[in-house]
């Protein structure tokens, strides 16, 4: 087990468990699909490193909170301009939270205390709200975003108050993420493709964890293992996309 210092970034979904019973489990689905294909673009633009999903939840991290915090902005910019083309059911008013600190990498997962903080954080932000934690506005370079003092916030589970901060805009140009989804186009992934795919996300996470402690001699060995992951996966995907796949 290795540990880190990263900014852990959650971007999730308001109201989430509250939407999910007036929803039907297609209209579920949907939501999830949209989310995903709204927040990915942003993170890959910016160099984050998805960890999983929880939910209406994704959890990303990232070597640099300046990056982080832009990402942020880039993200709620997206889904701003999203949620003013659909109708107001299907808005997702997405909120982030983030925190900075060493984290300990297991198994392509991340925990501790930051991790803990980044999730209270961001459930105390509003739709369309990013919120980050004191050590992130510290370590960051201030000059690329303007934010303001929420003040100290009492967190469950945090035996320390943690200075608030919210951010209010970017004063960087960020990049363009593509076009915006169509929900109509997104096509449902099978559960069997949706686990691979987390499966491999998890086994690369691992590899570029351990790789530098590696021998060269096994790198070899290793390499030829995850292009035999690849071929799985692009077995499995065609699969699905025949059908052939519950």
């Amino acid at each position: 087990m290795r540990t880190r210092n990263l900014a852990v970034v959650f971007a999730g979904i308001c109201g989430y468990a509250e939407r999910l019973g007036a929803q039907s489990w297609e209209q579920s689905q949907r939501m999830l699909r949209v989310h995903e294909a709204l927040v990915d673009p942003v993170f890959r633009a910016f160099g984050g490193r998805r960890i999983k999903q929880i939910g209406g939840t994704l959890l990303f991290v990232f070597d640099s909170p300046t990056d982080a915090v832009l990402c942020a902005a880039a993200l709620l910019e997206r889904v701003a301009r999203y949620d003013a083309e659909v109708p107001e059911a299907e808005r997702l008013d997405i909120r982030a939270g983030i925190h900075l600190g060493e984290v300990r990498l297991e198994k392509g997962d991340v925990f501790g205390e930051p991790v803990n903080i980044a999730a209270r954080i961001e459930a105390l932000a509003g739709p369309g709200e990013a919120l980050f934690g004191e050590a992130v506005w510290l370590s960051m370079n201030r000059a690329e975003v303007r934010a303001e003092d929420r003040g100290e916030r009492r967190l469950k589970g945090v035996p320390e108050a943690v200075r608030i901060f919210r951010l209010v805009e970017s004063l960087r140009l960020l990049p363009d993420a593509g076009p915006l989804p169509d929900p109509a186009k997104l096509e449902e992934s099978s559960e069997v493709l949706r686990h691979l795919r987390e499966a491999y996300r998890a086994a690369c996470r691992s590899l570029e964890e351990a790789w530098p402690y590696v021998p060269d001699r096994a790198r070899v060995f290793v390499g030829a293992g995850l292009a035999a992951m690849v071929a799985v996966a692009a077995a499995f995907f065609a699969l699905a996309r025949l059908g052939a796949l519950p």
